[in-house]
């Protein structure tokens, strides 16, 4: 790690094992649960302290697939499909990030861990500031992974394209347009939003053809587009809820904040800053925006510390 927190890589991804995610069919390796009567998706194993790990858009729990072995031998890991991905539910609304951290409170209750770690990549971590600010004696620390919070700091720079930002923001909150031209599209939607010049894709092959089909085959499902823009049409509410949350002071759960040197890196720092009082910080170099895929072991590493040096 050099003097500023980062992770020098160099060469093709780190090869590790996959725990199987993919089998969203598999009664073997995922389980339904109603909760609050949206049907979640979960798989669950390893050992130890319980860590929630959530993934980000417009993907599924298989996004955490190569980290899940590299920490499963000492924390239980919970690795949900938020609603409207993969195998859970679609429902026409409910997609504010208050009401998705409270089914997942909900289900980590059920699973007997009433406290929890939480890590959050991308949209997941837009929950994971909801989560920890409404529910602080469940969540022991929490790890935002290319992730944000919107409505504090200049977190609307992202959704504008004349700053910098990307056009999809937009996009995804159009209501209708996105079902109208991504149906029957959603594999070459999905490619060109990996495979983005800025905050895409820099290791490729970290999505291989196998979960790109994945991804697409959940998108494609009934309701998965509608559910995937979802989380976009929920920006207005979350930001007013944010601000609010926000308001009542910082949260007192340490975060790590995780950047990517040609994703987001460490952009949304004052985003963080606003909302939580102790805020540590780390960019992974050779790695695009979708970090747990691209990087799993030194993300993994970066995890496993952070939740020891809490537990320290």
């Amino acid at each position: 790690m050099d003097g500023n927190g980062s992770l020098p890589v160099a060469g093709a991804a780190a090869t590790v094992p996959a725990m199987n995610l993919m089998g969203v069919d598999d009664e073997r390796d995922t389980h339904r649960t109603t909760v609050d009567g949206t049907v979640i998706a979960y798989r669950t194993t390893g050992t130890g302290p319980p860590v929630l790990l959530l993934h980000g858009w417009p993907q599924t729990g298989t996004a955490w697939r190569k980290v899940v072995p590299l920490i499963a031998d000492r924390h239980t890991v919970v690795v949900p499909d938020l609603p409207g991905f993969g195998a859970s539910s679609r429902p026409a609304d409910g997609y504010r990030k208050t009401e998705v951290a409270d089914r997942l409170h909900a289900l980590m209750t059920r699973l007997g861990h009433p406290r929890y770690d939480v890590a959050g990549h991308d949209v997941g971590g837009q929950v994971c500031y909801p989560l920890a600010a409404r529910r602080p004696a469940a969540v022991r620390s929490v790890a935002l992974v290319e992730a944000g919070v919107p409505g504090l700091g200049d977190s609307l720079a992202a959704a504008n394209p004349l700053t910098g930002g990307s056009w999809h923001f937009g996009f995804n909150m159009v209501p209708d347009l996105p079902e109208l031209l991504i149906t029957g599209r959603e594999r070459d939607y999905l490619r060109a939003i990996l495979l983005r010049d800025s905050i895409g894709l820099a290791v490729p092959g970290a999505i291989d053809d196998g979960v790109l089909d994945h991804y697409a085959d959940a998108l494609a499902a009934p309701g998965g587009i509608r559910g995937a823009m979802g989380h976009y049409r929920a920006l207005p509410d979350d930001i007013a809820d944010n601000r609010e949350l926000a308001a009542r002071g910082r949260v007192t759960a340490p975060v790590l904040l995780v950047g990517a040197r040609e994703g987001v890196g460490l952009g949304w720092r004052d985003t963080v800053d606003e909302a939580f009082e102790q805020v540590s910080t780390r960019e992974i170099a050779g790695c695009g925006h979708y970090l747990p895929e691209e990087r799993p072991a030194e993300l993994a590493a970066l995890l496993l510390a952070h939740w020891s040096a809490v537990a320290a």
